[in-house]
This record gives structure tokens, C-alpha cells and sequence, in this order.
């Protein structure tokens, strides 16, 4: 029987709980193994580029430590749909800033962006749902 505890507290040397003394299912852990395992799924898809896949796993080897197993205990859709609405508005900040510096139309590449996000938070609010 493996671990339940919402957030489990893993312990380096046998990978089980801290807290209920159980192993902890190695394929939920976000390790370099089960990141390589995700790029894999990611690498066959059409237009995903190689640099936005090495800053997402350098930003999850950074976080690690500090947020652990909390994931498992996390609505991530959610939490991403957040991330997409925010990426939505950091187009819009980035098109106030070149208006400012005197542009007179909206880059394109900002509105391609502002329509991945929104594609983005389309697609979890549709896996939210399936779940919900």
C-alpha cells in the first residue's frame, strides 16, 4: 500500500512518508525521470520549442526543495489557469509599455501570445470540468 497523506513528506534515503511511514508511488514525484518522461509527450508536439521546455524544468529542479510534494495536494489547472489569465495580462502591460515608447500598433507576436494563453485556459477549464 503506498502513501495517501495529501502532501506527502519524503524521505531521501527510502522514498517513503515522513508522516504515515508508507512509500510514496514514485510516478506522482516530480523528479528528473518523470520530467524527462513529460518532455518525451511534449517533444512530439507541433511548434513546442526547446527553450520554453528548458526554462520550464529549470524553474521545477529550482522549486523542488522549496514547494516539495505540495502539487499533489493542488488544483493545477487551476493554479495554471491563473498563470495563463496572468500571461494575458503581462501582453497587454507589454503593449502599454511600447505605446508609451510610441508605437503605433500592438505587436503581432504579443496578440499570438495574449491567444496561446487564452487557447491555454480554454483547454484546463475543459480538463477542469471533466474532473469537476
Amino acid at each position: 500500500m503506498s502513501c495517501t497523506c495529501p502532501v506527502p513528506r519524503e524521505r531521501s534515503y527510502d522514498r517513503s512518508c515522513r508522516t504515515c511511514g508508507k512509500l510514496i508511488d514514485p510516478r506522482c514525484v516530480s523528479n528528473d525521470e518523470n520530467m524527462a518522461a513529460f518532455v518525451h509527450l511534449l517533444a512530439g508536439l507541433p511548434h513546442m520549442k526547446r527553450e520554453a521546455i528548458v526554462q520550464a524544468l529549470e524553474r521545477e529542479r529550482a522549486g523542488r526543495r522549496t514547494f516539495g510534494l505540495s502539487y499533489l495536494a493542488r488544483d493545477n489547472p487551476a493554479e495554471a489557469q491563473e498563470e495563463a489569465a496572468d500571461g494575458i495580462n503581462y501582453c497587454a502591460f507589454q503593449w502599454f509599455c511600447d505605446r508609451r515608447d510610441g508605437a503605433e500598433a500592438i505587436d503581432l507576436d504579443l496578440l499570438d501570445a495574449a491567444h496561446h494563453f487564452a487557447r491555454a485556459h480554454a483547454a484546463l477549464e475543459r480538463r477542469r470540468r471533466r474532473e469537476g
